[in-house]
């Protein structure tokens, strides 16, 4: 995952290769940001089946706190 300018939410193109396995290429990406602790919002497909973006929250996770 390359590094880009962002606010709090990033949407990330997937261009998927159609010589390898989709699936896969989607985990890998997947897994890389399971390393940076980003929660995946939502996936959209890109027009001619070319690829996907995935919508991530790049905030640091809360687990539950709130800030009273």
């Amino acid at each position: 995952m390359e590094d880009q300018r962002h606010g709090r939410f990033f949407a990330q193109e997937l261009s998927l290769d159609r010589g390898a396995n989709r699936r896969e290429q989607i985990q890998d990406a997947l897994d890389v940001a399971e390393g940076h602790e980003w929660e995946l919002l939502a996936v959209s497909d890109v027009p001619a089946g070319e690829g996907v973006i995935l919508f991530w929250d790049t905030s640091r996770p809360g687990f539950g706190k709130t800030s009273r």
